[in-house]
């Protein structure tokens, strides 16, 4: 009877033992989930504490927190048309006219981390006009980006590549964070990174050739956390293989 008791004792123990091991196992792929922190339009989520805010502060007035400048900040009621938001001039598109839009970014978290920033420009094959009033391509509709910008060079963004991929009948250009120099390094925490841009230009498009309903440029980016990898390469497969897993 008594070693019927020592027996059980060891037993319990031993589940017990097993039982504690398998927490701390799941404790632990719970600490490999990767922090990163996503963003595309209105649509946002944050994994981790990688926590970045895009925000266009003469776009839609939208500030570094997160917050909003309100109506009577944001657009004076004596303002002129020109002096409104970007998204309140984008209503009222015409050939040539030039948008106030400024991508910026800043890292709220207290994590370094690498990021992404993509721009994505509607293409239509249509006419154009040059600065001269001279009709391009001898007068023939070809593919055009229908917004341009120009980076500023104190962003500290730079193109991944000069060739844009094309999807769904735009061109998405990605920009990674150099800070200026040759190669891509983390976003310091808490830092605030410039607008891309400033402005954005609509095309000098001939009338009647562009839908009313016809989409506006999209600034997104993507962000994953720095420490634990060698290098940006590692940590941006890392990103894709838990993003698609």
């Amino acid at each position: 009877m008594e070693r019927t008791k020592k027996t059980a004792k060891v037993k319990n123990r031993t589940k017990a033992l097993i039982a504690i091991g398998l927490i701390a196992l799941l404790s632990l792929g719970g600490t490999m989930a990767y922090m990163t922190d996503y963003e595309i339009a209105s649509n946002r989520f944050t994994v981790g504490k990688v926590d970045f805010n895009l925000y266009e502060s003469s776009w839609d007035g939208e500030l570094p927190n997160g917050d909003y400048a309100t109506p009577s900040d944001a657009t004076p009621s004596d303002a002129s048309p020109s002096d409104a938001l970007g998204i309140k001039q984008a209503e009222n598109m015409y050939a040539g006219k030039v948008i106030p839009k400024n991508p910026a970014i800043k890292n709220n978290s207290k994590n370094d981390a690498y990021l992404r920033m993509t721009v994505k420009i509607p293409v239509a094959e249509i006419i154009t006009v040059g600065d001269d009033g001279i009709v391009n391509n001898n007068g023939e509709a070809v593919d055009t980006e229908l917004f341009t910008y120009e980076v500023n060079e104190y962003c500290g963004m730079e193109l991944l590549s000069p060739y844009p991929k094309e999807e769904d009948g735009c061109h998405i250009y990605e920009y990674i964070y150099t800070g200026g120099g040759p190669y891509e390094i983390p976003v310091p925490a808490g830092h605030d990174i410039p607008p891309l841009f400033d402005t954005v230009t609509f095309a000098n498009v001939v009338g009647g050739q562009i839908d009313e309903n016809t989409e506006f440029i999209h600034v997104d980016f993507k962000a994953i956390q720095s420490g634990g990898f060698e290098s940006p390469d590692e940590a941006w497969e890392a990103y894709e293989n838990q993003s698609h897993g």
